[in-house]
């Protein structure tokens, strides 16, 4: 199975997180400065207007640099020179201790 039907099948059994109710609606998309347009789903039971977690909630940065980071310090690439790559190829500078808060966070997700 591909990760896009994967991905297509989460979305499809949208519950709200306040009330745990399946009637929710699609209800436009929010702009983010980082992460670009993210879809906006209302319930239509308690009308709350929520986002779906994937796992980069609320994160600063875009989802393909922090899995680079992490990516790279996995492969053996010190946290300064990961903040050197990023200085070369991303407009946004995040520093080494923002690379290292990346791991502590993610190791999890990608120990499994």
């Amino acid at each position: 199975m591909k990760s896009k039907d994967i991905i297509q099948q989460k979305y499809k059994n949208v519950t709200c997180p306040k009330c745990n109710s399946n009637q929710t609606k699609k209800d436009g998309k929010r702009k983010t400065q980082n992460r670009g347009k993210i879809k906006r789903y209302r319930c239509r039971k308690c009308n709350f207007r929520f986002v779906i977690d994937d796992g980069f909630y609320r994160m600063r940065n875009n989802e393909n640099k922090i899995t680079v980071g992490i990516d790279l310090y996995y492969k053996g690439v010190s946290l300064r020179k990961v903040q050197e790559h990023f200085q070369a190829f991303y407009p946004h500078n995040s520093s080494h201790m923002s690379v290292y808060r990346w791991i502590v966070k993610y190791a999890i997700i990608v120990a499994t």
